[in-house]
C-alpha cells in the first residue's frame, strides 16, 4: 500500500509537539546564523584603509552592529516562534560579553538609554529675535567587529547545533523513520519582494 500525503500529515500530526520544538530550534538557528553572518561583514570591513572612513562606512557599520545586537537580544526576549532561553546556560565565563551585548540593546539599540557610546545633544545659540540650533551626535563603535564577541556566537551555534541533532536523534528513535539531518546554513533560494503602491 503506497504511503500517502494523509499518511504524512498524520505521522506529523501524531509529533506535532516534537515537530513543533524543532521548528522553534530552527527559528534560533537562523537568528544565530545572522548574527554570525553580520558579525563577518564587520571582520571584513576591519581591513578597510582607516582613512577612507566615510559616513556610509559608518552608517553601515553601525547598521550590521544594530543587527547583531538586536538579533542576539531577540534569543533572551519573550517570544511566541521560538524559546527564551536563560543566561545560565551559557558557559561562566561568557556572562560578562552576554551583559555587555544585551545593555548595549536595551540602553543603545532598542530603547533611548544613556549608553556611554551614544549621545544626541543639541547646542542652542540664542539671539534677540530667534534661537539656531545645531545637531552634535557622538557614536563610539569599534573599527571592525568587536573581538570577544566572537566566542559567545560560535557557542551559541555549537549549542544549538547539538540541540538540533539531538532532537533528531531522538525523533528517529521513536518515530519509527529516519530525521535526516540538513546543514542550517541560511541559503536564499526564493526572494519575494513585495512593493508598496
Amino acid at each position: 500500500m503506497p504511503f500517502t500525503e494523509k499518511d504524512a500529515a498524520a505521522f506529523v500530526g501524531a509529533n506535532k509537539p516534537h515537530v513543533n520544538r524543532l521548528r522553534k530550534t530552527v527559528a534560533n538557528l537562523v537568528t544565530v546564523q545572522h548574527i554570525l553572518y553580520f558579525y563577518q561583514r564587520l571582520q571584513e570591513r576591519s581591513h578597510d584603509n582607516q582613512a577612507l572612513i566615510s559616513k556610509d562606512w559608518v552608517m553601515d557599520s553601525e547598521a550590521f552592529m544594530t543587527t547583531i545586537v538586536m538579533s542576539y537580544g531577540r534569543l533572551f526576549s519573550e517570544s511566541k516562534g521560538a524559546p527564551v532561553f536563560k543566561k545560565k546556560i551559557i558557559p561562566k565565563h561568557l556572562h560578562s560579553v552576554h551583559d555587555e551585548i544585551i545593555t548595549l540593546r536595551n540602553e543603545r539599540y532598542a530603547h533611548h538609554g544613556n549608553h556611554e557610546t551614544t549621545a544626541a545633544e543639541i547646542e542652542l545659540f540664542v539671539f534677540e529675535t530667534k534661537v539656531e540650533m545645531k545637531l552634535h551626535l557622538r557614536s563610539s563603535l569599534y573599527y571592525g567587529v568587536v573581538p570577544h564577541w566572537g566566542e559567545l556566537f560560535d557557542w551559541f551555534s555549537e549549542f544549538l547545533k547539538e540541540s538540533f541533532t539531538k532532537q533528531l536523534k531522538y525523533l528517529s528513535e521513536t518515530s519509527g523513520k529516519e530525521w535526516c539531518h540538513f546543514d542550517p546554513k541560511m541559503e536564499i533560494e526564493d526572494i519575494i519582494i513585495e512593493t508598496a503602491e
